[in-house]
């Protein structure tokens, strides 16, 4: 589609990648895992999907991009204790908007 004074919000790419979420212990609410994607933009936007049951009491709560080549995954702690996520499988689906960043007049 040619560039119009009005920006629609195409996509330029989507890609899936299988990516390893290590095992990770933690005691607070939430903590971060970093991990590296090759191609990932700091403007690309990112859904992640576990293929794997789910530690009782942990959740994903957000992951995201604002470094080249990683990703960001969120972990929530909802035990209240410690607990500790087993290593599993991240699906991640990562789409490059065509205008980066995204304007404020997207459709």
């Amino acid at each position: 589609m040619s560039k119009t004074t009005l920006t629609r919000g195409n996509l330029l790419s989507s890609s899936i990648a299988q990516l390893t979420l290590p095992s990770t212990t933690f005691s607070t609410t939430t903590t971060e895992v970093t991990i590296s994607c090759l191609g990932v933009k700091s403007t690309d936007m990112i859904n992640v999907t576990v293929d794997a049951a789910m530690v009782t009491g942990v959740a994903v709560g957000n992951a995201y991009t604002n470094t080249a080549d990683q990703i960001t995954v969120r972990l929530i702690n909802l035990t209240g204790g410690s607990v500790t996520q087993t290593a599993a499988n991240l699906l991640v689906n990562v789409k490059s908007p065509e205008d980066s960043p995204l304007p404020a007049n997207v459709v």
